[in-house]
């Protein structure tokens, strides 16, 4: 069985380097976004992933990037809820840059990464696992457009890493249309590819 993990396309969040919380829903890709949408599609077509099936989540640059890439692999997208990025609460409007300077204001007790009003690390891979269990079937490679930190918490989850040296050392951060891809033996999610750019 395997798995791909995607993040969409640049945004204009991206550019910014903000935080825009669910607000961002209806924010589309740039039209660099749109191009590496197309490259991650046409490269993820050369690995003839078995029964690949597209999913994205439910903010509308998942969706773009998931398009293109369905389109090159000849199938179609579903929108899938639970897989979406993490809310960040009070944290809307930072710079991403301030997760490095003050990281301490967004750790909890556990070493990972909480939002003040928002969502927690845990809490996000708990709804994205709870997403991606259904989809998961032999012959099948269920292909999952999703966003930053929503992958990083669903493969600390999904490997089974130490979550709070995971968090620290950023090892499993995406860049834009970068792809993980796994497969599952004897129960366990091993890489087979992390982060690559299509």
């Amino acid at each position: 069985m395997k798995l791909v993990l995607a993040r969409h396309g640049e945004s204009a969040g991206n550019v910014a380097q903000v935080f825009r919380g669910p607000d961002s829903q209806h924010d589309g890709l740039t039209d660099a976004g749109h191009a590496q949408a197309r490259a991650l599609g046409r490269h993820l077509a050369t690995l003839a992933l078995p029964g690949p099936r597209v999913y994205a989540s439910t903010y509308r640059r998942a969706q773009d990037t998931a398009q293109a890439v369905a389109g090159a692999l000849g199938t179609d997208v579903t929108v899938l809820d639970g897989v979406h990025e993490v809310d960040c609460g009070a944290w809307v409007g930072r710079a991403y840059a301030d997760m490095r300077t003050h990281r301490g204001e967004v750790l909890g007790p556990d070493g990972c990464p909480a939002f003040p009003g928002g969502e927690s690390g845990p809490g996000v891979a708990a709804r994205f696992r709870a997403a991606l269990t259904p989809l998961l079937a032999p012959g099948r490679t269920p292909i999952v457009v999703s966003h930053g930190f929503a992958l990083s918490a669903a493969l600390i989850d999904l490997l089974g890493a130490d979550p709070a040296a995971a968090w620290a050392d950023d090892r499993y951060h995406h860049g834009n249309a970068a792809y993980t891809l796994l497969s599952r033996e004897n129960g366990a999610w091993h890489v087979e590819t992390l982060a690559a750019q299509g």
